[in-house]
């Protein structure tokens, strides 16, 4: 990274810090924005966040690193009150507007109704479908791989979701326990399910019933709500079966590492509803700002933001993908997004707090 990273990081802090009080003052007026669908152009209302990326000009990459600001949409400068506009520069550094939409975190559900019975009974399959089985992340699968569909059982959620079971790691201080990492808000339902709820694989609205339990909730970091700091959203299942464990990913292989995303970062994750993805780190160290969760807006801080190659790098069923570099290493775990780009969680943080790893090298899958 370049030599500015800290100074552009701390006038990022400076641009953030003067927002903050009227972020949180203007929650309920935001929150009311969302569900009409509709924008203002005012910063406490508008603002998605702030964090160091690569000035656009004229649609194109200039090289230039700059104190990155998304904003749900981006107004004429005569529509922005003098008082709320962004400034060019900040403590000497440039600035950079995108326009991004509202965020929100990226479960699937479909409340109210009954759960699906069941799934569609497997028949014989050609070899092109059987290819695509070969990476539907949608399927009941044992052993469970990273990248699939996950949930919560009938006892601790009443309707029908699926978010995206991550990746497969041990327990830093019992290297025989398999645990799955995803989101609080796909296996802890936004901090309203405590430890032992039953995880499912794959999620209730992919066809998965109770018997496809393959453990329970074991750890969650708690989600603050009122756009007030978190820094992650994130939550483990334990394995009832080491057997049922896979440490890889799917399409992806076992991760080789853990890694710091990097700005302008080749990226790529399996997930519940795109599948397989490729996507460039346009911004690190960002701070994201009204993140629409059911209980409230969120706020996540120092995170990064991915733009999709060729298409969308996420859509709602993804969060909790693991996100991993060109080395195979992984480096984020999905949280959220919006119809532009993907906000995620650098990776060391979230194993520091939850104290998961790697295997050792060589460790088998089964116990």
């Amino acid at each position: 990274m370049p030599d500015n990273l800290a100074d552009l990081r701390k006038a990022k802090r400076s641009l953030m810090k003067r927002w903050t009080p009227p972020l949180r003052r203007e929650t309920g007026r935001a929150t009311a924005l969302r569900a009409e669908r509709r924008f203002r152009p005012d910063v406490p209302l508008n603002l998605v966040g702030v964090g160091v990326g690569e000035k656009i000009t004229s649609g194109r990459l200039t090289g230039t690193l700059c104190v990155k600001v998304l904003v749900a949409r981006k107004y004429p400068l005569g529509r922005i009150p003098a008082a709320q506009r962004i400034p060019a520069a900040v403590a000497g550094l440039p600035t950079d507007i995108e326009e991004v939409g509202y965020p929100r975190a990226l479960p699937a559900a479909r409340r109210g109704g009954r759960r699906r019975p069941g799934r569609r009974p497997a028949g014989r399959k050609s070899n092109r479908r059987r290819r695509a089985a070969d990476l539907d992340s949608r399927r009941r699968r044992r052993p469970v791989p990273g990248g699939v569909s996950v949930g919560l059982d009938s006892a601790a959620v009443s309707f029908r979701f699926a978010g995206t079971l991550g990746v497969i790691l041990v327990d830093r201080d019992r290297p025989t326990w398999r645990l799955g990492l995803s989101n609080n808000h796909v296996l802890a339902d936004e901090n309203r399910v405590a430890a032992g709820a039953g995880a499912i694989q794959p999620g209730s609205l992919d066809g998965g019933r109770d018997s496809d339990r393959i453990g329970s909730l074991d750890r969650f970091e708690p989600i603050r709500f009122g756009n007030v700091p978190n820094s992650m959203d994130a939550a483990a299942c334990v394995f009832e079966a080491a057997a049922d464990a896979d440490f890889a990913i799917l399409g992806v292989g076992a991760p080789t590492g853990v890694a710091e995303p990097e700005l302008r970062g080749l990226v790529r994750k399996m997930g519940r509803t795109t599948g397989l993805t490729e996507g460039i780190v346009r911004a690190v160290d960002f701070d994201v700002t009204g993140v629409q969760y059911d209980q409230g807006l969120v706020r996540v801080d120092d995170v990064v933001v991915i733009e999709g190659v060729g298409g969308e790098f996420s859509a709602a069923g993804d969060s909790g993908s693991a996100i991993v570099d060109a080395r195979s290493r992984l480096v984020a775990l999905l949280f959220a997004g919006s119809s532009e780009v993907t906000f995620a969680i650098p990776i060391g943080r979230v194993l520091d707090r939850l104290r998961l790893g790697l295997p050792r090298a060589g460790a088998s899958r089964r116990r």
